[in-house]
């Protein structure tokens, strides 16, 4: 294994040398516990975008396409592979959707070993990470506009926890008035400005071991920082807390130009297959030709073991734009 590895990274350079029509990204990352990878995005082939990587843990291939469906609206779907070294597999599809005021999502997974095979960050993301070594995932998300400013969803999952989550949600743009100026006309109207957009969500979720109401906060700046804030209350079942938590923050621009940082905690101990406990804080900052980015996290697992872990990668463009 050792002996074809340094091999088995220069393979996505060489792929991101040969022609294409669109400019490429080249990645490298190294994570701990101690693995590199180095991986292409953004390949136009076949109509669509292709990504691949290699790192000391296995291998990983993507394929991603839109498609505009005048005048209903427009669908996009991905197709995900990878293959660990030490044996197993996983596989992806996710597939979006919009057509008037309907908007779906659908998501199918199977594998043969855990994500932290692959990834050793997964089990600490913001989104839950089903954490089995083996298994198959469903879920199916719908969103509904009712007017402006007021949309019903529906989730529902398959899995480690069959569960359907069912809410609305309220937005509102927050303005306040501006002061009069000299020449302005007294009989015109105050003029405004939008200060953010608030966001209040509310619902149920009911499945296997969980039962909880549902109620959140997100609060957006007109500069694109934003702040989430979610939580769920109901009875204990199969020995599991029905409380949960779910906090973020995400600031663009706050270590320069083009740079974004994240920082995340999720306590949720009615989870079954993922970790209960989530902490993170992510960054990304313009550096040279491209973009360099450092992720933090932990928490502690399904078993209660702590685990935390470091990424720090870079990435930079390829070639030029065409046709």
């Amino acid at each position: 294994m050792s002996s074809r590895l340094p091999l088995a990274l220069l393979a996505p350079l060489a792929l991101a040398c040969a022609p294409v029509a669109h400019a490429a990204s080249l990645d490298f990352s190294v994570a701990s516990p101690l693995t590199a990878r180095a991986g292409v995005s953004d390949l136009r082939l076949l109509g669509g975008a292709v990504g691949a990587g290699l790192s000391g843990r296995g291998a990983d291939l993507s394929y991603a396409r839109g498609l505009a469906l005048p005048p209903l609206g427009a669908a996009s779907a991905e197709l995900r592979a990878a293959l660990a070294w030490s044996g197993g597999v996983r596989l992806g599809a996710t597939a979006t959707g919009t057509a008037g005021p309907v908007a779906l999502n659908l998501g199918l997974a199977g594998w043969t070993t855990a994500a932290t095979t692959l990834d050793p960050l997964a089990a600490w993301a913001l989104t839950p990470t089903d954490l089995r070594g083996g298994g198959l995932s469903a879920e199916l998300g719908a969103r509904y506009r009712l007017s402006r400013a007021l949309v019903a969803t529906a989730d529902a999952q398959l899995g480690a926890q069959p569960q359907l989550a069912l809410g609305v949600e309220h937005r509102r743009d927050l303005t306040r008035t501006l002061p009069p100026t000299e020449g302005d006309d007294p009989a015109a109207p105050p003029e405004t400005e939008t200060t953010g957009t608030l966001t209040l969500r509310g619902g149920a979720r009911a499945g296997a071991e969980v039962l909880g109401l549902t109620a959140g906060v997100a609060y957006a700046t007109p500069a694109g920082t934003v702040l989430a804030l979610d939580a769920q209350a109901g009875p204990a079942r199969g020995g599991r807390e029905g409380l949960g938590l779910v906090a973020s923050v995400t600031a663009p621009d706050l270590l320069g130009e083009g740079s974004r940082v994240q920082a995340y905690a999720a306590y949720e101990p009615w989870r079954i297959g993922a970790a209960p406990l989530r902490l993170g804080a992510q960054a990304s900052l313009l550096l040279g030709p491209g973009t360099a980015t450092l992720n933090l996290s932990g928490g502690r697992d399904p078993a209660g073991a702590a685990g935390f872990g470091v990424r720090v990668g870079y990435a930079f463009p390829l070639g030029g734009s065409g046709d």
